[in-house]
């Protein structure tokens, strides 16, 4: 099941390929946001700078890939398997620098890993003997504080702090990576590996459903329309020869010509009748102009009469300026032009003499034979590549199916297994850092304590600094005895983690299509993707170039060189088809006179040429057309204005705006039609007829001499250019065909499928024991600081100037000493003339004679503090019949004062200068 599932994750981004292509609807049981990766959490994207931490970490272990043969690998894969196929072991005496150069990272970790594991315990017991039996190694050597020991206990005390704070950033770290990995795990948030292979997987069968379809649909569509335009262009072959002959004999051209002037004919004739007919109308409105003049006038003489107007001052409108009447009309040109106005139809007619010859190219046998066998070819590559389309989306359809059902429940599986799983994972990887974390809690709390806590000793409380003390020991026994187990589980874990990283992940992370790198290895476990794909052994195919044009978007059939499944080049062979064009112009072609130029055709163009069009007089036109019909009406309103005639000015304000705007109107309209005529006439039209009747009769000429000669011409011509026409078309439904199935969607999906492991379980897990190794690494400073610490954090006195000085004298040699040292060999008179009154408890001298002289002073010494409650604890006899076997400075009678700190006879002069011991002054210790 594990082989199926990672052959799936790995090879389903391309085995499904061979038939497929981009998809919009999710085809997987349930609905897509199912399969949807979620949002990243803060706490993955706060992790990101850990992981490339993590990452450079790894690159710096080892700088050079082992797998990829490339120009900056020291040595491959490829090449050690080589020097063992071949038994050449001998080779890697020669090369052993370039393994080292790969893994000597790897090995010096590894190592320097071993050394901890090893030497740790065996240090930690050192430490236990000394620490108990030896009372050293984190005990204090004198009671007293030594000189600047407030300094060296802050000094410690920041140092301890920060390595320990280093430590429990390492143990969080660690943390965050079991955190990510349980959430990866148990999918809670939708972005865990099962996810991403459910994503790529429904992104598949999505992409090759799809795909299938459109890959069917528009392989036909682009087939059918290519297919279409080939025999298009094999079935007007011949018309496109006769064509060729027509252009050659200059026909086509004559014929337009003659078109031409059959359109302008009915054009002329159209213009000749507007112009007839405006003219009438404008008489018209002439005589209705001169009526309504005249009515007016006769109104403005009967008001000037009834107003004592004089004749001489009363208004008068004048008679209208144009007469139309003297203009010609054009009868006789219309009836001329209307004889010409089928010369379109007879131009037409004798275009239809070529049309004529192509129907005698097409009775021959044995071109008419020529053009359907390449109709047939044509219709047979179409048929063809419709049968493998059909049989390619059908396997697409029947792989996806498979997916569907087999895989998803797999995949299924794998979630209910890593669920199962997640929490045991989760509790160990919480189980792990907890060592460190206590280590730091010890450390923190020593720190704490020795803060807080008042200087040890008789009397002091719990929480004192000896307290601190005990807990900063406890944290260095804590590691010397329980991290050598995490460096072994860190070691293991690094390994593995580690080399996947920098040996596979690396360069998958840099693209999927590196996933060829690893075929050899693939091969060598029976993984061949060619045999998985079906390809032939020799095909071109490559994964990696594959996934490389995936990812640059190009299509499905050259992505996965589909040529050796689906040869376009072989099922869109032209040969065949052009061979048949070709039959074409070698057969025989016999074709009948033809006439260009008939008499009816010819009558029609005379006619047009005679029709008198161009020497209408347009000057008379254009001087009735320039005059202004009715000149300053406006004066005459202002007379009317003046004698106070408001209904009179109503009454040409009226005429003005109806009659007389009507007939400018209409003037317009025959001043634009005589413009069109004009521009129609200006040509020599019976020159032009006559040069245009004389080319028809000699291309007509031209083509019936040699009719055989340019048909065979004009068809060669034809087959050339048809047989370019068909290979350019096949060769562009070929490169429409594969330029379908943009294929980045696959690409992003095998992306995935890498990250998957390489990213979402890869990076959380390798930041894990990076967490733990961090802490390891920072707990060898800390033990160091937290022994100094202990022993600082021990002492029960503070610093005496004047003990140190005597203790440093004291270390002198007798020639060095000066005469009047206390500590001078020769002086030994240290014993008081005087002691205290009742045997030397009181506290005061009266100047007895002290016995001391007398007595032996050590045995005065013991008898003294044989009362004292402190004396009788046992540490304190101990201490006092250690080296000196007592208190040298203690006075007879001084019970209440304690014996002092510096006990330790390495401090003291020899027994041969035990009576030499200073007398110091009673200081209070506190």
């Amino acid at each position: 099941m594990k082989r199926l599932v990672l052959v799936l994750a790995f090879v389903s981004s391309t085995v499904f390929v061979i038939n497929g292509e981009t998809s919009t609807e999710n085809p997987q049981t349930g609905p897509a946001s199912l399969n949807a990766l979620g949002e990243e959490s803060a706490l993955e994207k706060g992790a990101k700078p850990l992981f490339n931490l993590v990452h450079g970490f790894l690159d710096s272990v080892q700088t050079y890939d082992f797998i990829t043969d490339n120009s900056s690998a020291k040595i491959t894969y490829k090449n050690v398997v080589e020097y063992i196929d071949n038994g050449t072991y001998d080779k890697f005496q020669d090369r052993w620098q370039d393994l080292v150069a790969v893994f000597g990272g790897f090995a010096a970790c590894v190592v320097v890993g071993l050394l901890f594991a090893i030497f740790m315990p065996i240090i930690g017991l050192f430490f236990c003997c000394c620490y108990c039996c030896c009372k050293r190694c984190g005990k204090a050597r004198e009671k007293t504080d030594p000189k600047a020991a407030g300094c060296k206990r802050a000094t410690f005390c920041i140092f301890l702090a920060v390595f320990a704070t280093l430590m429990l950033t390492g143990g969080i770290v660690s943390i965050i990576a079991n955190e990510l990995l349980h959430n990866k795990l148990q999918n809670s948030d939708q972005r865990g590996p099962v996810q991403y292979w459910r994503s790529g997987l429904s992104d598949i069968i999505t992409y090759g459903d799809t795909t299938a379809d459109d890959l069917e649909k528009q392989t036909k569509s682009i087939v059918f329309k290519t297919i279409r335009e080939i025999q298009t262009q094999i079935n007007d072959s011949v018309p496109y020869a006769v064509r060729t002959v027509q252009s050659a004999i200059n026909a086509s051209a004559l014929l337009y010509q003659t078109e031409q002037l059959g359109t302008k004919a009915t054009q002329v004739y159209s213009n000749l009748q507007n112009i007839t007919s405006t003219l009438e109308e404008l008489k018209t409105l002439q005589n209705n102009l001169s009526t309504k003049i005249t009515e007016i006038n006769q109104n403005f003489s009967t008001i000037c009469g009834a107003n004592t107007i004089p004749p001489s001052n009363c208004p008068k409108l004048p008679d209208v300026a144009n007469d139309f009447t003297v203009v010609g009309n054009l009868t006789t040109e219309i009836e001329k032009v209307s004889k010409s106005l089928n010369i379109s139809y007879l131009t037409e007619e004798a275009r239809k003499q070529f049309d004529q010859v192509v129907n005698d190219v097409y009775t021959n046998a044995d071109v008419t034979k020529a053009m359907n066998d390449a109709n047939n070819r044509t219709a047979q590559i179409e048929n063809d590549i419709n049968r493998e389309i059909d049989s390619l989306t059908g396997t697409v359809k029947k792989f996806t199916s498979n997916i569907k059902g087999n895989t998803t429940q797999e995949i299924d599986k794998i979630d209910n297994y890593f669920k199962d799983y997640a929490d045991y994972i989760w509790y160990g990887g919480l189980g792990i850092p907890s060592v460190i974390f206590l280590t730091v809690v010890f450390y923190f709390l020593g720190i704490l304590f020795g803060l807080c806590g008042q200087r040890p000793g008789r009397g002091a409380p719990c929480c004192n600094r000896g307290a601190g003390s005990n807990f900063f020991v406890g944290g260095v026994v804590w590691t010397f005895f329980i991290f050598w187990i995490l460096m072994y589980i860190l070691m293991i874990m690094f390994l593995v983690g580690g080399l996947l990283y920098t040996n596979v992940c690396r360069n998958l992370n840099k693209g999927v299509e590196h996933v060829a790198d690893y075929e050899g290895i693939m091969k060598k476990v029976g993984i061949d993707i060619k045999d998985l794909l079906d390809y032939s052994s020799n095909s071109s195919f490559s994964i990696k170039q594959a996934l490389k044009d995936c990812k640059e978007d190009k299509g499905i059939y050259e992505a996965l060189d589909l040529q050796d499944k689906f040869d376009l080049d072989t099922l869109m062979d032209t040969k065949e088809i052009e061979k048949n064009i070709k039959e074409i112009s070698q057969t025989g072609i016999t074709v009948n006179n033809i006439t260009i130029l008939t008499p009816s055709l010819n009558k029609a163009l005379s006619d047009f040429a005679n029709s008198g069009i161009s020497g209408i007089n347009f000057t008379s036109y254009e001087e009735q057309l320039d005059k202004t019909p009715i000149a300053n009406l406006s004066g005459i309103i202002a007379e009317l204005n003046k004698f106070n005639l408001t209904t009179q000015v109503e009454i040409v304000t009226a005429f003005q705006d109806k009659e007389i705007k009507a007939f400018n109107q209409k003037m317009r309209e025959l001043r634009v039609v005589l413009n069109v005529l004009m521009n129609q006439t200006q040509t020599e039209l019976q020159e032009d007829v006559r040069e245009l009747q004389a080319l028809l009769k000699q291309s007509e000429d031209t083509f019936n001499s040699q009719k055989d000669y340019l048909i065979a011409k004009g068809l060669n011509n034809t087959v050339f250019n048809v047989t370019d026409i068909v290979k350019n078309g096949i060769q562009q439904a070929k490169n429409e065909t594969k330029d379908l199935g943009k294929c980045k969607p696959l690409y992003n999906a095998a992306q995935g499928m890498s990250d998957s492991v390489c990213v979402v379980m890869l990076d959380p897990f390798n930041m894990f024991w990076f967490g733990i190794g961090w802490g390891i690494f920072f707990s060898i400073p800390c033990i160091i600081f937290a022994l100094l610490l202990a022993n600082m954090y021990q002492r029960e006195e503070k610093f005496n100037p004047d003990l140190h000085r005597a203790k440093k004298e004291s270390r002198q040699k007798p020639q060095q000493q000066d005469f009047d040292s206390p500590m001078m060999e020769t002086y030994q008179d240290n014993i008081p003339l005087t002691s205290p009154p009742n045997r030397g408890y009181g506290r005061s001298n009266n100047g007895e004679v002290n016995s001391g002289y007398n007595n032996d002073r050590r045995d005065d010494y013991h008898r003294g503090n044989q009362y004292r409650d402190d004396y009788r604890h046992d540490d304190y006899r101990h201490d006092d019949y250690r080296g000196s076997r007592g208190d040298p400075s203690y006075r007879q009678g001084e019970r209440d004062y304690p014996p002092p700190s510096y006990h330790d006879s390495r401090h003291y002069p020899s027994p041969g200068y035990r009576d030499a011991y200073p007398v110091l002054p009673q200081k209070n210790r506190y």
